[in-house]
């Protein structure tokens, strides 16, 4: 079947065919199928990162992981969903900052991180888990850990106080771990201001093949987000500003240019890769034809639903995808 006519797979777990059968056994409260995928993933930071992230979207709200934590309180894998569906858990509470719920629930949930920690130091997700728990400690007037979440710009750049050694952890057991960064974006969005400053700096400073090439586009998507929620933007305008043009077209061709064939194939870019295609359509840069074809069938939340009010998402899929495939046989 060729990539024109496949039908959309809208899932969070893309083309990650070893979790679909984690979430049948999810619904019935068992973790068995967690326990297995986690352990067959080993040291693929990358991989485990993604599957913990996604395992812990459908498992916060269920007993799953409470079960097997009481069962196996030691073992690292146990640990690390604990960590991942208690961070979950407060993320999905959307109350203010300084509410005592949110508080006192992302100070157990920061308790279990350390805990994963501990028990596989070399594992990034715990890490990362910390970095999202981060947002709730994002206003400058009631900074509550000030030596992780405040520390100051190591470089004489002039960026923002931020969660740097948070992140900088991370980056140490994983470079290329593409959800630290957007983490570490979420805290400046609920800081309400820095965001475009860092990722744009992370981006112009990074070197050929690095996904730090991305975040100036999920920073643009946000604030698009935001703008378009209050009435205040245009979606032509918006997203045909040069700067953005220039940053499109950056992510383009110094980072998914490079990327092989088995890396396109791989789960944990999806996103990734639907962002870029979204960008380099809106803004007119174009080449999306190669993004699609690998996308394939796995279009994703961020941005087809979450940038575009309109309701029939699937049809506006299909439409830019079907211009960036004839665009890609033309340019041959």
């Amino acid at each position: 079947m060729s990539t024109r006519d496949m039908p959309l797979i809208d899932h969070a777990a893309g083309s990650d065919s070893a979790l679909y059968p984690v979430f049948e056994e999810l619904k019935l409260g068992r973790y068995r199928e967690v326990r297995d995928v986690l352990a067959e993933t080993g040291h693929d930071w990358q991989l485990r990162t993604f599957r913990s992230q996604v395992i812990a979207l459908y498992a916060a709200s269920t007993p799953a992981i409470d079960y097997w934590y009481q069962e196996e309180p030691h073992t690292a894998d146990s640990l690390l969903m604990r960590a991942r569906v208690l961070t979950q858990r407060v993320v999905a509470l959307r109350r203010p900052q300084g509410d005592p719920t949110v508080l006192k629930a992302a100070e157990q949930a920061r308790r279990a991180c350390h805990a994963a920690i501990q028990a596989c130091p070399k594992c990034p997700a715990a890490r990362v888990c910390l970095l999202a728990l981060a947002q709730f400690d994002a206003d400058p007037q009631y900074p509550q850990n000030q030596r992780d979440h405040w520390a100051p710009w190591p470089g004489k750049e002039g960026l923002p106080e931020g969660p740097w050694p948070l992140y900088f952890a991370v980056r140490q057991r994983d470079p290329e771990n593409r959800e630290a960064y957007q983490r570490l974006l979420q805290f400046f969005y609920a800081r309400g201001a820095g965001a475009h400053n860092v990722a744009q700096w992370l981006a112009m400073s990074a070197g050929e093949c690095s996904n730090l090439h991305m975040l100036p586009l999920y920073a643009f998507a946000e604030d698009f987000r935001q703008r378009r929620d209050r009435r205040r933007v245009s979606d032509f305008t918006y997203w045909a500003d040069p700067q953005i043009q220039r940053y499109a077209l950056r992510a383009r061709d110094h980072w998914f240019a490079y990327l092989d064939q088995e890396t396109r194939a791989s789960p944990v870019l999806s996103m990734d890769f639907n962002l870029l295609a979204w960008a380099l359509l809106k803004s007119g840069v174009g080449g999306a034809g190669p993004v699609f074809e690998a996308i394939g069938p796995y279009a994703t939340a961020t941005p087809w639903q979450t940038l575009d009010n309109r309701s029939n998402w699937v049809a506006d899929f299909h439409k830019a995808r079907n211009y960036a495939l004839a665009e890609q046989h033309v340019s041959y």
